[in-house]
């Protein structure tokens, strides 16, 4: 159904990577006067701005902090081992504030002011995605006066406890929205128009939200309203020409070849089947995970010498990309119901996601039953199975640190106790925002809500 939108986001994307610059233009028309440029016509650039926010480097950079990858060659070694500066972060700003969140609130702004509702509520389910993952990776940011640099020169950095509350009001509004007048047009780029699948990714990132806070209860209750199929899955849709590609191939295959690889990765450890029966490992008698490993890796030629799997699998160049999925959906459910002590609706998500396994990765993924799993062991369980599902993802990163590495991961950098607990604040920003924090917080200060 997807497919005739890949050739949609052949040439969009191409040109959203070939020229950051047809994106920054656009930011001196007033956002205040959305007469100027038409919803419609932002809708398929927002959506690319967004999926490159979180295909591209701030996912690289979660993936060496998390184990998942390794950095191999030049830059990318320091940046394993937690050597980085303000500047390693300024392409993830620029991206998250000047490429997708500013420019949502234009279209968002745009829509609303020609009434059509229903395409403001993407607009809004959009910026609630970018700004989500950016206070999630920096902590305070600047949120209710960014985007607007003639009135707010120097937007104030926002407590990042107030940022997700304003983010669950904007969702709020953004279903309310989806549930009344107006079109989505056909460069809809994620969801073709489907009002009903956009208000369902909406509550998943409700819960997404509730879940990084700590509230439980309301994670669940979203969720329930969330993402209820993998064929409803928000995902960045690629495809094999040039600029459309795979963002993972693009940087693997024809960027930075050699740059990231597995040597000693984690997750290729406790996936590999050549390794069912040691400690930690995923494969026994329910799970074959032979297919999941080697979608992501290449067998170790000895020891923990894992490769990455390169131009094939999740990064082909024509694999998805997922964003918000029914797999996060079901995942947050088990997390939020094992944490409230409801043992057996944990397990009944956890089984539901695993049957989506069983159908991506033709394995073995038979349904657990308490039984399957260690006394005490289950939380332990379903965030070992976030952090596999999340293999290349940003919110493997989030987890870690919110459950203060409960997994125990591999620290990386010499001398480090701990892994990174944010992004640092951006060069960019330091230089030319007087109301950036001062003194900067350090890269192993954990954001308020993890602390």
């Amino acid at each position: 159904m997807k497919k005739p939108f890949k050739y949609i986001a052949l040439l969009s994307l191409g040109l959203a990577l070939a020229s950051c610059e047809d994106f920054i233009k656009d930011l001196d028309i007033d956002p205040n006067n959305p007469s100027q440029v038409a919803a419609p016509n932002l809708l398929q650039g927002v959506i690319l701005a967004d999926a490159l926010y979180h295909e591209g480097d701030a996912s690289r950079i979660a993936a060496m902090w998390t184990a998942q990858f390794t950095g191999e060659d030049r830059q990318y070694i320091p940046t394993d081992a937690y050597q980085v500066t303000a500047g390693t972060f300024d392409d993830v700003w620029s991206l998250a504030y000047y490429n997708a969140l500013t420019q949502a609130r234009l279209m968002s702004s745009a829509a609303g002011s020609t009434g059509n509702q229903a395409l403001q509520g993407v607009a809004q389910v959009l910026e609630a995605h970018t700004a989500g993952t950016t206070t999630a990776l920096f902590g305070d940011i600047p949120y209710r006066q960014a985007g607007n640099r003639d009135e707010f020169p120097n937007p104030v950095f926002d407590p990042q406890a107030q940022v997700y509350a304003d983010l669950q009001q904007l969702l709020t509004t953004a279903i309310e929205n989806l549930g009344k007048v107006g079109g989505i047009p056909a460069t809809d780029l994620v969801y073709q128009g489907d009002k009903a699948k956009w208000t369902a990714a909406a509550h998943t990132l409700k819960a997404r939200y509730y879940l990084h806070v700590g509230d439980y209860d309301n994670a669940i209750a979203s969720a329930k309203l969330g993402i209820s199929s993998p064929a409803n899955d928000w995902v960045v849709a690629h495809a094999d020409g040039s600029g459309a590609q795979n963002v993972y191939y693009q940087f693997l295959e024809l960027e930075r070849n050699g740059y990231l690889g597995a040597t000693n990765s984690y997750a290729a450890n406790i996936l590999d089947p050549s390794r069912a029966g040691t400690a930690n490992n995923r494969n026994n008698a329910k799970t074959n995970e032979a297919g999941r490993f080697a979608y992501y890796f290449s067998p170790a030629a000895s020891g923990n010498n894992y490769g990455i799997r390169v131009g094939e699998g999740f990064s082909a160049p024509d694999a998805a990309y997922p964003l918000v999925t029914y797999s996060e959906n079901q995942l947050i459910l088990a997390e939020a119901y094992a944490r409230k002590g409801q043992s057996d609706l944990a397990l009944t998500a956890l089984n539901n996601h695993r049957a989506t396994l069983e159908a991506m990765f033709d394995g073995t993924y038979a349904a657990y039953e308490a039984a399957d799993i260690p006394a005490g062991g289950l939380l332990k369980e379903i965030l070992t199975e976030r952090y596999v599902t999340f293999i290349g993802q940003i919110e493997a990163f989030n987890d870690v640190r919110r459950t203060d590495n409960a997994l125990g991961l591999p620290i990386k950098g010499n001398g480090a106790t701990s892994i990174p607990q944010r992004f640092l604040y951006p060069q960019s920003e330091v230089n030319t925002n007087t109301n950036t924090p001062s003194p900067l917080p350090g890269l192993f200060v954990p954001t308020p809500v993890n602390n």
